[in-house]
């Protein structure tokens, strides 16, 4: 304990003493007046409720939205859950937060979840007073509450000027009935169900004030792939709808190009508004309490920014960037989630838990505003941007077969001093070719443009190459020799998402909203007799059934590993060792027996000889 308070100290001079310092920032060229800058705030009623407190960058004590909308926001979105358990996040919540954000001159967005706790796309559940309804009596459920709510709002003052049907519902909501890949009788589940419920939400807002915007939200915002899975079935069956809402999280979603395609192709394709919903981005990789952080080791480099208050903001100006400068002017907004959600204790996540976003709020540990809190401001400034230098370059490692081609990395990652990463072009020494004919371990240096120091790659030369080609299923599918049997709809298949991948940008995904079974296996023939090690790494939610690495030779029992994740990054290689081969023929692979919501991803994968 003793340490971990030596560990918030140092982290308060830190942010101190950034406070004092400008940061290098991009202004965002000819920024809409109205352009959307917001910050869900649903936390905040229960932070303050359990003694969290708030200051500016100086330490003197202020009111959080006042804060807020004195940095340059001008939005605040709250989310409501029908009957939630501790209180939080009800109406009553709404009302209390909504009337001091419109004193402070805010516009208020209201998220309708829809669900008694969180609803996201790996989870929609029916609130507990409307389970068991048929769907024509869950749409007039939903209808009521809806326009109920509203009518609240309206009375206290707070109507919404934005109103969202749903939270991220890549997958509906209100399961089974309104379940996308639901079947649960006639006129259940599917895209029909999901349509007729979300008409009635949205029939709600229109009869309650048309001047309300409705916006449809998912998740993933930088896959194209599942915007027009939804959004195509919507606008065919006449969804009346006036904005897209996109979740993006870098470190979860891919790069910010990725994103900006997808929003680009979505304006052009459905001529509607863009608002990004969620997004944020961690100050510090230190912890607040001692939970364990969704951003942690490594996030950063998925994300493409350091985990400090200056890549926080860095991004964060990208960011609006991106969407200020979507096609047609169709991009109009940004909402920070949870910026206030600093280290409380009592709330977490769910009772009994701790914080795990504590390091990608926009105040510190003690609740002082960030540097960074600045940014939507300080991006509708005039200035020039200062040049950029590089400050450090990573190293490379890579492994090869003796006797097989080298290749070398044409770019490497290089830091910035604006606390970004960016690839960049690296020249590379020749090697003694005869050092790569035996085994063993060379270095070969290499220079990047506008950096003094030389750059290393250590090349591990090992005696037998991996004969699975596309270890790392960088081609974005599944290669000729992988056989994938008995997966059901989108339980198994390969993604692009760096923050699901253990390296590069794919992995092999699986999940499910309902219990399923797949076997993915790879084949060899004409093997060399003897001995083969198969190893992968594995990261998952974990709780299956049964998951296991299996390797399997004729009259030999079958060799198994069971695999058993803990969360969200946290991989772990499996190996199996000492695999006999004594006729040229082997079969590997992966077996899952999952339940209902199960998920994981599988990455780098190997088949070498040891001997």
């Amino acid at each position: 304990m003793r340490q971990h308070r030596a560990v918030l100290l140092l982290l308060t001079l830190v942010v101190s003493t950034l406070g004092a310092q400008d940061l290098a920032l991009r202004p965002v060229q000819d920024l809409k007046p109205g352009f959307l800058m917001g910050a869900d705030v649903s936390m905040l009623d229960q932070i303050e409720q359990a003694g969290g407190t708030f200051s500016d960058a100086a330490g003197h004590p202020g009111d959080a939205l006042a804060l807020m909308k004195a940095a340059g926001l001008n939005w605040i979105r709250l989310r409501l859950w029908v009957n939630p358990d501790d209180g939080h996040n009800d109406l009553a919540s709404f009302l209390k937060i909504a009337q001091r954000a419109k004193k402070l001159g805010f516009k208020v967005a209201a998220d309708f979840h829809y669900s008694d706790f969180w609803a996201d796309p790996s989870k929609q559940p029916t609130p507990a007073a409307w389970q068991g309804l048929g769907l024509e009596d869950l749409e007039k459920q939903l209808y009521s509450y809806t326009f109920d709510c509203l009518k609240a709002m309206k009375a206290h003052g707070v109507l919404p000027d934005l109103v969202q049907v749903g939270n991220e519902v890549n997958n509906g909501f209100l399961w089974p009935t309104g379940q996308l890949s639901a079947s649960a009788g006639e006129g259940v589940g599917g895209m029909d169900a999901f349509t007729a419920l979300l008409k009635e939400g949205i029939r709600a807002v229109r009869d309650t004030d048309k001047r309300i915007r409705v916006m449809i939200h998912l998740a993933e915002g930088g896959t194209n792939a599942s915007f027009r899975k939804v959004f195509d079935p919507l606008v065919e069956r006449g969804v009346d709808f006036d904005v897209i809402g996109l979740s993006f999280y870098p470190y979860w979603h891919g790069k910010l190009s990725d994103l900006t395609d997808n929003m680009n192709d979505l304006a052009a394709r459905y001529k509607k508004d863009l608002i990004v919903a969620e997004t944020a981005y961690a100050w510090t990789l230190e912890p607040g309490d001692d939970f364990a952080n969704s951003f942690g080791p490594g996030s950063d480099r998925l994300g493409g920014y350091r985990a400090t208050v200056q890549g926080q903001a860095s991004f964060l100006a990208d960011l609006i960037g991106a969407v200020a400068g979507v096609d047609d002017g169709r991009g109009t907004g940004v909402f920070y989630w949870e910026p206030d959600w600093i280290p409380t204790p009592g709330v977490g996540w769910t009772k009994g838990e701790g914080n795990n976003w504590e390091n990608q709020t926009l105040f510190d540990y003690q609740g002082r505003a960030l540097p960074s809190l600045e940014v939507f401001r300080k991006v509708r400034e005039p200035g020039e941007f200062p040049d950029l230098k590089i400050v450090t370059v990573d190293n490379v490692s890579l492994k090869m077969a003796a006797g097989a081609v080298l290749i070398l990395p044409a770019k490497v990652t290089a830091t910035l001093s604006d606390d970004t990463y960016r690839e960049t072009q690296v020249k590379w020494d020749k090697p003694d070719p005869a050092s790569l004919q035996s085994v063993g371990t060379l270095t070969i240096k290499g220079s990047v443009w506008g950096y003094p120091e030389p750059i290393v790659a250590t090349v591990q030369v090992v005696a037998n190459a991996n004969l699975i080609p596309d270890a790392s299923f960088e081609s974005g599918k599944l290669d000729a020799g992988w056989v994938l049997e008995g997966p059901e709809a989108s339980a198994a298949l390969v993604e692009k998402n760096p923050g699901n991948a253990h390296s590069g940008n794919w992995s092999f995904k699986y999940w499910l909203d309902k219990p399923f079974q797949f076997t993915l296996t790879r084949h060899f023939e004409g093997l060399k007799d003897g001995t083969y090690t198969f190893r992968a790494w594995a990261a998952g939610g974990g709780g299956e059934k049964a998951y296991s690495l299996f390797a399997r030779t004729p009259g030999a029992t079958d060799q198994t590993v069971s695999v058993a994740d803990t969360g969200w990054q946290k991989w772990k290689l499996y190996e199996l060792k000492g695999i006999a081969v004594k006729d040229g023929t082997c079969e590997i692979g992966l077996t899952m027996d999952g339940a209902s919501g199960n998920w994981g991803n599988v990455d780098d994968v190997e088949f070498v000889k040891e001997d």
